[in-house]
This record gives structure tokens, sequence and C-alpha cells, in this order.
């Protein structure tokens, strides 16, 4: 028997579903940053912990409500659960990760206008350092890799694709049509306050990620992807440490 179509949220509704997340984690990143300086740690440690203490528990908790509102409608709150063969899931995700690097490099020289321009005045210190510019101890710098490991590439990697691809992506309103997945795309990268710069990144590396999610009616390579993006910044620490070790 087939499940029922999640209803579309209205747009009010959407917009603060996909933003409001991200205030609070960014409100809960900016509080770690001194923490962070004060135990001698970059601010992308203060990202991982964030991810752990505010952005995981806020997303389960936000899909926990999310759930038992929908099982009162016969509808699962995630949506696009499919689960397609071990070689689907590994091709489309080196998709996403092909196309998230593409539009790195198109898109860098408009983060550094935009960083530049709009962003003149955001401090140093909010920005997400991983701490391989030098001045770390090997200690530091392994503490913040296990921080960006379990922090922002595991917990944020799955639970933000449950979260925004599987429940809010179905439900985009009805009113945008076909220019739903676009919306929402644009509205994850806006999700990311602390990094508002990074915008035009985020919307070309994500934009391949939503359709792809959608065509294959499945989070999963979307959320290998995801990982493995984040799981970044966490190779490049190792490699300064084991150079400099």
């Amino acid at each position: 028997m087939n499940q029922p179509s999640p209803s579309p949220h209205t747009l009010p509704i959407s917009v603060l579903l996909h933003l409001t997340p991200g205030l609070l984690c960014a409100a809960g990143y900016l509080a770690l940053v001194p923490v962070a300086r004060a135990w001698g740690l970059p601010s992308a440690a203060a990202l991982g912990a964030s991810a752990l203490l505010v952005t995981g528990p806020l997303l389960l908790g936000l899909l926990t409500v999310a759930s038992r509102q929908q099982s009162q409608r016969g509808t699962p709150v995630i949506a696009l659960r499919r689960v397609p063969r071990t070689r689907a899931i590994l091709g489309w995700a080196a998709v996403i990760v092909s196309c998230a690097a593409a539009g790195f490099v198109l898109a860098r020289p408009v983060n550094g206008w935009v960083e530049h321009t709009l962003f003149s005045a955001w401090p140093d210190s909010w920005k997400p350092q991983p701490g391989t510019a030098g001045g770390y101890s090997d200690d530091a710098l392994l503490w913040t890799a296990v921080l960006i490991l379990t922090g922002s590439a595991i917990v944020a990697g799955v639970l933000e694709e449950a979260y925004f691809r599987g429940f809010l992506l179905p439900r985009m309103p009805a009113a945008l049509g076909r220019t739903g997945p676009v919306a929402h795309t644009i509205l994850f990268a806006l999700y990311h306050v602390w990094t508002p710069w990074l915008a035009p990144t985020r919307i070309l590396g994500i934009l391949p990620l939503t359709y792809i999610t959608l065509h294959t009616r499945s989070i999963l390579p979307a959320t290998v992807a995801h990982i493995t993006v984040n799981l970044i910044d966490v190779i490049v620490i190792l490699a300064v440490v084991m150079r400099l070790g």
C-alpha cells in the first residue's frame, strides 16, 4: 500500500523551518568560539562542537516533533527514504561531490567579492578557520579534527540531510511549483548564517544534490556526499599534523 504524499508547507512556515535552525546554530557557534580560543583551539573546533551540542539535538528534536505530527496523517517524516543499491548510492554521491567541487571553483571569485564587500565588517574571529595556517599545537589540531569529524561531518551531515532533504524538500510550498527545488537550495544556503559569503558556492554545489535526491527518491546519496565534503577539513588538518610532526 502506497504512503500518502506529504502535505506541502505554507511559504512562511517553509521559510521559518529552513532559516530558524540556522540562527540558533549560529548563536551556538558564536558562543563557543571564545571557549575554543580559551582552550587554544581554532574556531573550526567551535563549529564542530556546535554541531554536536546545538545542531544535532536541534534538528533531531524538530524531526521528532514532526514525526509525531506526520504519524497522525499516515505519512513518514522522511518522505525520500528509498534505499538504492550501494553502487547507485556511491555513484550519485560521486556526482554530487564533483558538482560541489566545480561549484567551489566557479563561485570562488564571487565568494571573495561578497566576503570583502558585503561582509567586510564581519569579525575574523567569527570565521570558522581550521587552524592549518599555523600557530596551533598538534594536539589542538587533532582535537579540532575529531570535533569536525564527529560534529560537522557525521552529525551535521546525517541530520541536515534528514531534516532538509528528507523532511523539508518534499514539503516545499505548492505555490512555488517547479521552482521549489531552487528555492529550497537557496534557503539551505542561507541557513548557514555563520558563513553567508559562501552562499554562491553552496547554491551551485547543492542544486545538483537537490535534484538528484528528488530523482532517486532517497537521501542516502546526498548524505554520503555531504559527509565526504565535510571531511575535507579533517583530511587537510591531519595532513598538516603529519607534515609537521
